[in-house]
């Protein structure tokens, strides 16, 4: 009978290996379990990364779903952007949304482009003009604009550049031929007429660029250059209209001073007549009372008035060096032929 002495060694070795090898099965199951969960955590990050989107206070955006325009966001304040889906009718079933923040949509399906909703600046190149009296001008102009509708700008424009190129192009004739209009006093002096022409060419460039979904809220000319064979005649007319424009306030001057002058001699004039009438007034009334006075006395003792009378006369004729040669019968002498 052989006994194998290795035989018991070999059962413990198996059965080492069969419990290893469990070990390892739980092991690999166990980590497949933790990278399906990881997968699908990220997938759920995923999609709901993708079902999210935000719209800042200074955005606007435009909705796509399946390559359409289905939606707009824009500012609360925002009243045009209907009145340019009814001008559109591309855009008469797109939902204007004024409210901003956090907003859902569809994975994969929906697509979100944003704009900038803060006012955007154009300057143009140097552009010559010519004022209606015919002086030559080169002039710099800037407009500021804002997108008002994003769906219809993203159709039409596509970006920012390409909408300073869209009023560039549409901009220089219609404020040229507005300036066109304007004298050159006008235009360098006279703010008020320069605004109401600028105000006039803004509108209607409005016209035109409501196709694009874009709307210039103020438009200007910060810089104008003379060109040097002009510089001496407009300094010469400036000149000119200057002295004129000196010489009229200096005619009003003179006019309110002879105005003045005068009024004040005729109320001196009124105050001079008003006080000689008044005292000849007080006078003739005082002449008045003495003379009752001077009747009324006399009139208890005629012959001392009459006495009175004869002095005074005396007094007023006869002097040292008077001579009068009068018959001694003669009233006048009365008094003295009685010895008195």
């Amino acid at each position: 009978m052989n006994i194998n002495l290795n035989q018991g060694e070999n059962r413990q070795d198996a059965a080492d290996f069969q419990a290893y090898k469990d070990k390892a099965n739980e092991s690999l199951k166990g980590g497949f379990k933790f990278i399906s969960v990881l997968v699908v955590v990220i997938l759920i990050i995923f999609l709901l990364a993708n079902s999210l989107y935000v719209v800042r206070e200074d955005e606007i955006a435009t909705i796509r779903e399946f390559g359409e325009i289905k939606r707009i966001v824009v500012d609360p304040m925002n009243t045009e952007a209907e009145i340019f889906n009814e001008q559109d009718s591309r855009f008469t079933d797109v939902i204007v949304d004024t409210t901003k923040g956090l907003k859902f949509k569809i994975p994969f399906i929906t697509d979100v482009e944003k704009n900038t909703s803060k006012t955007l600046t154009y300057i143009s190149n140097s552009a010559q003009i010519n004022t209606r009296d015919k002086i030559k001008y080169e002039i710099n102009m800037y407009a500021q604009w804002n997108i008002v509708h994003p769906g219809i700008f993203r159709t039409s424009l596509g970006s920012i550049t390409r909408a300073n190129s869209k009023i560039d192009e549409v901009a220089y004739a219609v404020v040229i031929e507005q300036i066109n209009s304007l004298l050159s006093t006008e235009f360098l002096a006279d703010k008020d007429a320069l605004e109401s022409v600028l105000e006039e060419a803004r509108k209607a460039l409005n016209v035109n660029l409501a196709s694009q979904g874009i709307k210039l809220v103020d438009i200007d000319i910060y810089r104008t250059i003379l060109p040097p064979s002009n510089i001496e005649s407009t300094y010469k007319k400036m000149v000119a209209e200057r002295e004129a424009i000196a010489q009229q306030i200096r005619s009003e001057g003179m006019e309110i001073y002879q105005n003045t002058v005068a009024d004040t001699d005729r109320e001196v004039a009124q105050i001079k007549s008003a006080a000689i009438e008044e005292s000849e007034t007080i006078k003739g009334e005082a002449d008045a009372t003495a003379l009752e006075v001077y009747a009324s006395g006399f009139n208890r003792d005629p012959e001392f008035y009459q006495f009175w009378r004869t002095l005074k006369s005396y007094e007023e004729t006869v002097d040292e060096n008077t001579v009068i040669y009068l018959d001694k019968n003669n009233s006048y002498l009365d008094i003295f032929s009685n010895g008195q």
